[in-house]
């Protein structure tokens, strides 16, 4: 008897009984090693009529294998990453222009200034650039989507040039050696660092300051935390073949927790403005203020006295509202937009007092001769601007806790969910996402339109700037003067209501004061630890000035005369 044949199981199979690798046929019938008899298989060998008497054969259904993409590192990573930036970059200032009506040439300034700040990072050499891009680009194989040819945007590429010297890198027609004069020739251990997401929100706002636009970091932080700029999750919008190489810092340095913390955009922009500087000697113009001033008034329901006097003060202080560019130490004051809404609340807090204090006026044209009642003026900021709304308000949803999602109802819920579906639902491939993603499809919620606060156009604006204001009028009190005595002159000591009270910190605040810190602080993006400490800079300078002012009246009135040099001579 012939020695039986024994051939072995293709690879991951094996008998369903036993388990045995090996089999062998006889009679046309498959049996593995053991005796047990195989299903699906028959020998054709035989007979024609035998054939297609073998039956179905079943396979086992191999898992679609994920095919994992080749992290770069060096200068390859950095590279990738400069360009992800830029992709964002090109995708909010392109937002500016269709969606804010930002002038077509704002699009020009940005790139320039991208192109200045990312000039002579320490990336590879320009010999390298070409050759090692495409080399990179084999490696990397296919895949991604929308916008994006290889694994960088295209268009990204095309719009702003990564280097000064544009190595490497697609360049359009705009010439960016005139951007600047300057050489830049840093010590090799002294490099700007690479730049981070926030810096795209900076770089914009420059473009602002640079163009003239009344627009303010407020505006932006809002924007983005609105999500209507791209920002809080723009690591979603990059494609996926280009997050899936990046290294694990700069996939970090895109990601952003839920908000941007108060004061984060003005620190990004000021560190921006000293280091054009240092290494450019580039100066950027002052802020557009006048108008900036104004939309804070309005929007804090303040008299117009306020503004005269603000513009008084911004006179007393010698200030011409530009970003400090170094050279001493910078204080809370010295930014342009904290000192705009700080001259703002001390204006406020010089004519219209935030204490329970009574500093009746000398005359009627006393400008205290009309007292502002803070109860009303906080009742109707809460009511013209929806803080009272069944909505959630649009920007704020980070603010929700786990415990606050128990107790909202239905119409906030479903705002809350609608935020986190924008914000924080990408196209992610793990499990754990699909399984979040599953539940916010086919979801009708019209919640979103029916946010008020998003339907208000620029006439309902108005009629509710109006509303506020006429509000505000009918709470106005008018104080009846008290004229000094005729030997106050006599005196040297000041009356109290000539005195106005310093507030440090903000548990000095009374509740009054506190409320319009707050408001204000919140409209211009920073913590009211920021303002107040702005605040109490402005009147210690005016404080300053009161005392240099009365020693010349007092110079003034003798045989000396108080000279600009501050020498007195007879």
């Amino acid at each position: 008897m012939a020695a039986t044949k024994y051939h072995r199981f293709r690879h991951g199979e094996r008998c369903d009984e036993c388990g045995a690798r090996q089999w062998y046929a006889q009679d046309a019938i498959r049996y593995c090693r053991n005796g047990h008899r195989l299903e699906g298989f028959a020998d054709h060998e035989g007979d024609e009529d035998d054939f297609g008497t073998q039956g179905r054969v079943s396979r086992r259904k191999k898992e679609a294998r994920r095919k994992v993409a080749v992290k770069l590192t060096g200068d390859d990573g950095r590279e990738l990453y400069l360009e992800a930036l830029q992709l964002v970059l090109l995708r909010q200032v392109r937002w500016l222009i269709k969606e804010k009506g930002f002038p077509d040439d704002f699009e020009e300034i940005v790139r320039a200034l991208w192109a200045l700040r990312v000039r002579n990072l320490p990336l590879r050499e320009s010999g390298e650039v070409g050759g090692e891009r495409e080399r990179r680009r084999r490696r990397g194989g296919g895949g991604g989507g929308g916008d994006v040819d290889g694994y960088a945007s295209s268009a990204a590429s095309t719009l702003f040039s990564s280097q000064s010297d544009g190595a490497g890198f697609e360049t359009s027609d705009f010439d960016l050696s005139d951007a600047t004069t300057a050489t830049w020739a840093p010590d090799a251990t002294r490099r700007w660092k690479l730049p981070k997401l926030v810096d795209t929100l900076a770089l914009c706002y420059l473009g602002c300051l640079v163009r003239r636009l009344p627009a303010t970091t407020a505006d932006f932080c809002i924007w983005a935390q609105k999500g209507e700029i791209e920002f809080l999750a723009a690591v979603n919008g990059i494609p996926r073949n280009v997050r899936d190489r990046l290294p694990a810092e700069y996939h970090r340095a895109l990601q952003i927790r839920d908000h941007i913390p108060p004061g984060r955009l003005q620190a990004a922009v000021q560190d921006l403005v000293i280091s054009f500087n240092v290494n450019f000697d580039t100066i950027f113009p002052p802020l557009n203020y006048v108008p900036v001033l104004v939309r804070f008034m309005t929007d804090l329901t303040l008299p117009v006295e306020t503004y005269l006097t603000a513009k008084c003060i911004a006179k007393i202080l010698e200030t011409d509202f530009s970003y400090p560019i170094g050279g001493k130490k910078i204080r809370t004051m010295d930014n342009p937009e904290i000192l705009l809404v700080a001259l703002l609340v001390v204006s406020s807090k010089l004519l219209y007092p935030l204490d329970d204090t009574e500093r009746p006026p000398r005359s009627y044209e006393d400008p205290r001769s009309m007292k502002i009642d803070w109860g009303q003026w906080q009742k109707t900021m809460r009511e013209q601007t929806n803080e009272t709304s069944s909505n959630l308000l649009r920007g704020e949803e980070y603010k929700v806790t786990a415990e606050d999602v128990l107790s909202l109802d239905k119409t906030k819920l479903d705002d809350f969910m609608d935020w986190f579906e924008k914000i924080w639902i990408g196209d992610g491939d793990a499990k754990t996402d699909e399984r979040i993603q599953k539940l916010f499809q086919d979801q009708d919620r019209p919640s979103v339109s029916s946010n008020p606060n998003e339907q208000l156009n620029q006439n309902e604006e108005i009629e509710q700037i109006g509303a506020r204001y006429a509000a505000l009028n009918n709470s106005m009190i008018l104080v009846e003067p008290v004229p000094d005595p005729e030997n106050l002159e006599t005196k040297k000591e000041k009356q109290p209501r000539d005195l106005c009270p310093v507030w440090r910190t903000q548990d000095d605040l009374p509740d009054s004061a506190r409320a319009l810190y707050s408001k204000a602080a919140s409209l211009a993006g920073i913590s009211l630890n920021t303002l107040v400490r702005g605040a109490t800079q402005v009147e210690r300078r005016l404080e300053v000035w009161c005392i240099k002012r009365a020693k010349q009246r007092d110079i003034g009135k003798g045989r000396g005369i108080w000279t600009d040099d501050d020498d007195m001579v007879d």
